[in-house]
Order: C-alpha cells, then sequence, then structure tokens
C-alpha cells in the first residue's frame, strides 16, 4: 500500500482535527503500560481512519472505504505506534471487546471501523454545535481507560457543559 508522504508544512494543519476524549489522552501519557498500549492504538486508528467515502487500491483489489474505516495491518499499526504485531493485536481485540471498534479480515488486510464515527463527527443542525457523546454524565465512572473513556464513546449522553 502506498502512502504519500506529508511534511510539517503551514498547510498541513488544513487537513482537519481529531476530537479525543481527555480520559484516552491521560491513558496515552499515564503510567499503566496496559491502559498505554490500548490508547496508542485508538489514537492511532483515529488518526488514519478516513474522513469521508473513497477507493482504497491494495495489490490487485479495489475496496471503498467509507468514514471512520481504515485499511491497514498490525504491522503497519506496530511501526507506527512502536509496539509489536503481539501487543498490536492484542490491544485490537480488547478494543473491539469493548465496543471501540470492529477488525475485519481483508484478504492480507485488516478493515477497522470505528463504533458510532458519524455520531462523533456529526454536527447538528438544531444547534450549529457538535453533537455531545464526548460529555459527560457527571457520573464519571472510576476505573480503566475504558470505563472513562465509553463517556466518550457513547452516543446517548446527553448532558450539557460536562468534561471528561
Amino acid at each position: 500500500m502506498t502512502k504519500c508522504n506529508e511534511n510539517m508544512t503551514p498547510g498541513y494543519r488544513k487537513s482537519g482535527y481529531l476530537k479525543v476524549g481527555r480520559n484516552v489522552l491521560k491513558a496515552f501519557f499515564g503510567s499503566d503500560k496496559e491502559q498505554r498500549h490500548l490508547s496508542q492504538v485508538l489514537l492511532c486508528v483515529q488518526t488514519f481512519a478516513y474522513f469521508r467515502d473513497g477507493m482504497v487500491c491494495l495489490n490487485e483489489f479495489t475496496y471503498t472505504c467509507h468514514a471512520g474505516e481504515w485499511i491497514t495491518s498490525f504491522s503497519e499499526i506496530a511501526d507506527l505506534t512502536g509496539l509489536c504485531r503481539k501487543s498490536v493485536k492484542k490491544c485490537l481485540g480488547r478494543l473491539e471487546a469493548g465496543h471501540f471498534l470492529q477488525v475485519r479480515d481483508l484478504v492480507n488486510y485488516k478493515l477497522i471501523s470505528l463504533t458510532n464515527y458519524e455520531q462523533i463527527v456529526q454536527v447538528s443542525n438544531e444547534t450549529n454545535q457538535p453533537s455531545s457523546p464526548s460529555q459527560s454524565s457527571g457520573n464519571e465512572p472510576e476505573g480503566d481507560f475504558f470505563s472513562q473513556a465509553m463517556c466518550f464513546y457513547q452516543p446517548t449522553n446527553t448532558q450539557e457543559g460536562g468534561v471528561n
């Protein structure tokens, strides 16, 4: 799979922003190794997931990749995150079990789909403000990355003004 080179140029920031839950970032910078690995893999997938539909050519196959999906391999994620393939596979399994994403096989690649991607990036027409899956219910769960980060990924969370 060929990738274009992206350099840090003045126009680089025009490629968009990524909405990331505060608890995901806490896990990324935290001291718990397992939580840090999970957040690294999740942030990697979120960063490289397509933001709109498009065609992806891999070897002799052409796939339609929808918004919130990424066609990749364990090796590519390992290279990007600095983790080994075994750790990447384990992290993706845990993230899939936690309903953060889905992983499907494509010949020699994986199709990774972020759960509720459309609802995370959807803009409400009534308020002209981003939808609020990232806002906390005020009763933020205690515990690990998964329990805390679920506040960010649940589209049913409706309290306004909360920060996770």
